[in-house]
C-alpha cells in the first residue's frame, strides 16, 4: 500500500498466447467386424451374461429350497399329541424327497457345466436351510443326526439322456453342513420347550443333552469365522435349553410349574458375561 492509503497494482505478467487449433476431443471409433478386440469383448459380454441369467436362476431356486425347508420344519414340530407324530414324520419324508428330486436337483443339473463354487453363494441359504430340516427330520424319526457322507449322498442323481446315463452331484459344502447343523441347535431348544406342554419328559432330557454335545463340538471350530458368528446363538439355544430341563426338575421335587420356574429363574448364568458377544464361548 502507497504512502496515500491507494493500493498498488499488481505487475500484470504476459497474456498468454491464443491459437486457433481446435482442441482434439475424444471420439469413438468402429472397429472392423473381423477385429480380434471386437472378438475378445463379444465373448466376454455373452460370458459375463449367461453368468449373471445362471446366478439369477440360483436364487430362485435357492428360495424356494428355503421356504420348502421352513415349512417341514414347521411341521415336524406341529403335532400337539404323540399318536399325531408318526402322520407328521411320514409327511415331512415325502417333502423332503420331493425337495430332494425337485429344486435340488434342478441346482446340479445347473451347476453341471459350471464351478459350483462360482455360484455359492446363490445356493448357501438354500442348502443351509435344507440341512436344518433333514437333520431335525432324522433326529426325529431315528434319534440320530445324518452325517455329511449320507446327506451329500442323497443329493447325487442318475440322469439318463439319449440312452446315456451319467451322474449329476449338487455339491453340499462342509461349511453349508455344519452351519446347517449349528441351526438345529435352535429347533431342538423349541422342541424341548414344546416336549414340556406335552409331557414329553424323556424327549426335553435328550434334546438338551443333544444341544449340550453340539455346542461342545462347535467350540473347537471357533476358527472359522462363520461358525465363530453362531456361537453366542448356540450358547443361547443351550441355555434356554438346561432352563427348561431345570423348570422339570423343580416340578419333580418341589410341585412347581415348569413355567413359573423358568420366570423367576435368572437369564443370565452364574459366571456368563452379560456382553455375550465379547465372550470366547466358554462359561
Amino acid at each position: 500500500m502507497s504512502a496515500g492509503g491507494r493500493p498498488r497494482r499488481g505487475r500484470r505478467g504476459p497474456k498468454p498466447e491464443t491459437t486457433d487449433e481446435p482442441v482434439p476431443e475424444d471420439t469413438p471409433t468402429s472397429l472392423a467386424g473381423d477385429s480380434v478386440a471386437l472378438a475378445v469383448f463379444k465373448e466376454a459380454t455373452k460370458f459375463l451374461n449367461e453368468r449373471q441369467d445362471r446366478h439369477e436362476r440360483l436364487v430362485k431356486m435357492s428360495r424356494d429350497v428355503t421356504i420348502e425347508s421352513k415349512r417341514i420344519i414347521f411341521l415336524l414340530h406341529s403335532p400337539v399329541k404323540k399318536e399325531g407324530y408318526e402322520k407328521c414324520i411320514e409327511d415331512a419324508k415325502n417333502r423332503l424327497d420331493k425337495l430332494v428330486e425337485g429344486p435340488l436337483k434342478t441346482i446340479g443339473l445347473e451347476l453341471e457345466e459350471s464351478p459350483a463354487y462360482l455360484h455359492h453363494r446363490a445356493v448357501t441359504a438354500g442348502l443351509q436351510e435344507y440341512i436344518e430340516a433333514r437333520t431335525l427330520y432324522s433326529i426325529t424319526s431315528l434319534g440320530t443326526i445324518i452325517s455329511y457322507e449320507d446327506a451329500q449322498k442323497e443329493l447325487e442323481y442318475s440322469v439318463t439322456e439319449k440312452e446315456e446315463t451319467r451322474t449329476v452331484v449338487t455339491l453340499l459344502p462342509h461349511t453349508d453342513y455344519m452351519l446347517g447343523i449349528a441351526d438345529l441347535t435352535g429347533e431342538l431348544m423349541r422342541k424341548a420347550i414344546h416336549s414340556i406342554g406335552e409331557g414329553n419328559v424323556d424327549d426335553v432330557y435328550k434334546a438338551c443333552q443333544v444341544v449340550r454335545d453340539l455346542y461342545t463340538g462347535f467350540l473347537g471350530l471357533s476358527q472359522c469365522r462363520l461358525l465363530s458368528r453362531k456361537l453366542p446363538t448356540t450358547r443361547s439355544n443351550v441355555h434356554k435349553t438346561e432352563m427348561a430341563v431345570y423348570g422339570l426338575k423343580l416340578r419333580d421335587d418341589f410341585g412347581r410349574p415348569p413355567a413359573a420356574a423358568i420366570a423367576d429363574a435368572q437369564i443370565v448364568h452364574l459366571g456368563m458375561p452379560e456382553d455375550a458377544d465379547a465372550d470366547d464361548g466358554f462359561y
